[in-house]
């Protein structure tokens, strides 16, 4: 948790109590709880609490989780639409009985993100590794996709944590390999929120759908001679989207 120590929220009290004198709501220092409670900003914790009760063997090997959860990180400043304190993502946590195997399945998991958000999204990215100050806390190698917004910026969309024996040292997860022998297990992880894989589709007039089927249509001025002449410019947007992506924007098109 070191690593996410200055995000953390804590939890002190249980309840709040009315205020007669303002009106309002304070915390009733009754309420006081004899042990704080830490909001989650990352699953680990949980995740390699519940995998030493689960792995003994390497005939247990590998466990491959994905979930979807809310986490909260206590951030010095929120971006509207695109990163507040608390958010659902999805993330997943895997265990290996190799590093091999972890090495394969972080880069695997790399690629999957990069395939969604190019080719489901339609948003280019640049997959790379992260620099050892932006490192995942407690990870041994951060791969990430970034993508690029209209204002120049360039947004995370994705993290792929190779973590090694970390996590498996700090919770003491061990099991009996091949060679019966103990072991700490390797391990990844791996996330990622919805508002990255839309900001890049935002420009000063407001959102792009990219997975629109289509973002004009011409619409007849209620003269069915000009119904032909309608689908004929339909199809000729069609196409055009076809062949050279989306169409303007709203206020740059030709008249049709």
């Amino acid at each position: 948790m070191e690593g996410f120590a200055k995000e953390c929220a804590v939890v002190t009290h249980y309840r709040l109590k009315a205020d007669h004198a303002t009106g309002g709501v304070v915390v009733d220092p009754a309420a006081k709880l004899e042990e704080e409670l830490i909001v989650r900003p990352t699953s680990e914790t949980i995740i390699w609490n519940t995998y030493k009760n689960w792995i003994q063997s390497y005939r247990d090997l590998p466990i491959l989780c994905n979930q979807w959860a809310n986490v909260v990180r206590w951030e010095m400043r929120t971006r509207l639409f695109l990163r507040t304190s608390e958010f659902l993502w999805q993330e997943g946590h895997t265990a290996h009985a190799t590093r091999e195997e972890a090495v394969a399945e972080t880069e695997r998991m790399l690629n999957v993100y990069a395939d969604f958000v190019e080719n489901f999204m339609a948003i280019p990215v640049i997959k790379g590794i992260k620099s050892p100050n932006e490192r995942f806390a407690g990870a041994v190698e951060t791969y990430c996709i970034e993508a690029m917004m209209q204002d120049g910026k360039a947004l995370q969309a994705g993290t792929s944590h190779y973590l090694g024996q970390n996590f498996a040292k700090a919770f003491d997860v061990t099991f009996i390999n091949r060679e019966n022998k103990p072991e700490y297990v390797w391990a990844t992880s791996w996330g990622s929120i919805d508002p990255p894989h839309r900001r890049p589709h935002h420009d000063a007039l407001g959102r792009q759908r990219s997975g629109a089927p289509a973002e004009a249509r011409p619409l007849p001025g209620g003269h069915r001679p000009h119904l032909q002449e309608c689908r004929t410019a339909g199809a000729g947007i069609r196409e055009s989207r076809c062949h050279h992506g989306s169409p303007p924007r709203p206020g740059h098109q030709r008249e049709i």
